[in-house]
């Protein structure tokens, strides 16, 4: 839009108005005549708009045969100015390379905008274009859109399409996440179901194959619980997937250490800002390449250049960083038990998941400087596995 302004305005435009009974009958005209005009705003028996300078002169005539009656309003653009702007040589020639410099970097990509969802980051995206060759600068020709979205989709598993629209010099990404499938097994691979912890069986629902124990037994990690081998009644053996349900009560001790020697970071109130200027995706370091003291907290923030809605190929970029220190700590108890006691959660939904907690038993102590706690479960959960048959040729 914003080039298209600016060629009409360079052109030169008139905005009238007409008045009269049959300014429909004269809208007909134009259109018949094929004579563009923009910016038409109606008021009861009149209407206003604009129309090219060139083509202003055509409407005369119109008017006349539609039986309206034609006004002229306002001259705007550069013909009408050009006496002015005679006194003021260098704004022209200042003006004519900026028009320049749109014509010939509308060829090019200014920017790319993602419509990023919740799995897959905006900045992933962007990182597998820019290994594609698809960024800010690139001429607009040499995208070869399919290409693109099928070598994408390749490395980003996580879509099931991937859309790339060029609108002027914007490239807009739509996708679309894959929805979770459920894990599948092959049923002609033969496999029998084994324990994953020792417990005592609790119940058992059985799908497919031959049970060897019974709910209320003991049973120990790895011990078969479901046959996938079945003999039929003339003592042949028929291999079989075996599935079930196990749930069995389990006992089982997880055990985590927390050091009392600790090291926190606190910002020592200094800061350290580094600025790039960016245009067309190419990054230029405006400052001079000293190391920056560790430790540190980094944010990154771009600042396009706007005119208007219309984002230009230029940004500023900047690194801000915020300088910290290390400083040494010591836990007391209490703060070593809080913290492994995070961490047995965090290790419990590892280990027990989905079943249920009957019965927890902790102990903590003080072992040197480290601080150790163990805790004793009694669960009721599946213990059912499967596991290969492997079959001798």
């Amino acid at each position: 839009m914003f080039l298209i302004a600016l060629i009409r305005y360079i052109r030169g435009y008139v905005r009238f108005s007409v008045r009269g009974m049959y300014v429909e009958r004269f809208l007909n005209y134009l259109a018949r005549e094929r004579i563009v005009i923009w910016g038409a705003k109606r008021r009861q028996d009149s209407l206003s708009a604009c129309v090219a300078a060139a083509r202003y002169p055509e409407l005369r005539h119109l008017a006349r045969k539609a039986g309206v009656k034609l006004r002229l309003v306002e001259k705007r653009g550069l013909p009408f100015k050009r006496k002015k702007l005679s006194r003021r040589r260098g704004l022209v020639v200042g003006l004519g390379f900026f028009v320049l410099f749109l014509l010939v970097m509308s060829r090019f990509i200014w920017s790319i905008q993602v419509n990023a969802k919740e799995k897959v980051p905006a900045e992933r995206i962007l990182s597998v274009l820019e290994d594609l060759g698809v960024k800010p600068g690139i001429l607009r020709s040499s995208i070869k859109v399919r290409e693109v979205e099928n070598r994408a989709l390749l490395q980003l598993p996580e879509l099931s399409w991937i859309a790339l629209n060029i609108d002027g010099c914007t490239i807009y990404v739509e996708v679309n996440e894959t929805m979770p499938v459920p894990p599948m097994f092959n049923p002609d691979t033969p496999c029998n179901v084994v324990a994953s912890h020792s417990g005592q069986i609790l119940e058992m629902r059985v799908y497919s194959g031959q049970p060897v124990v019974k709910k209320g037994e003991a049973v120990l990690e790895g011990q078969m619980i479901v046959s996938g081998i079945t003999q039929d009644r003339r003592g042949q053996n028929t291999f079989r997937h075996a599935r079930a349900d196990v749930i069995a009560e389990v006992s089982l001790s997880l055990e985590v250490e927390v050091p009392l020697d600790q090291v926190t970071y606190e910002e020592t109130g200094k800061f350290l800002r580094r600025h790039y200027l960016r245009v067309l995706g190419v990054e230029f370091p405006l400052f001079l390449p000293l190391p920056v003291p560790r430790p540190y907290i980094v944010d990154r923030a771009k600042y396009p250049l706007m005119v208007g809605s219309l984002e230009l190929p230029v940004a500023r970029r900047v690194e801000k960083y915020t300088l910290m220190r290390e400083v040494p700590i010591i836990l007391t108890e209490a703060q070593a038990k809080d913290r492994a006691l995070r961490e047995l959660a965090a290790l419990e939904q590892v280990r027990i998941g989905d079943g249920k907690i009957i019965e927890r038993t902790l102990v903590g102590r003080l072992d040197g400087a480290v601080y150790r706690l163990r805790a004793d479960y009694i669960c009721h959960m599946n213990i059912a596995m499967q596991q290969e048959i492997l079959q001798s040729e």
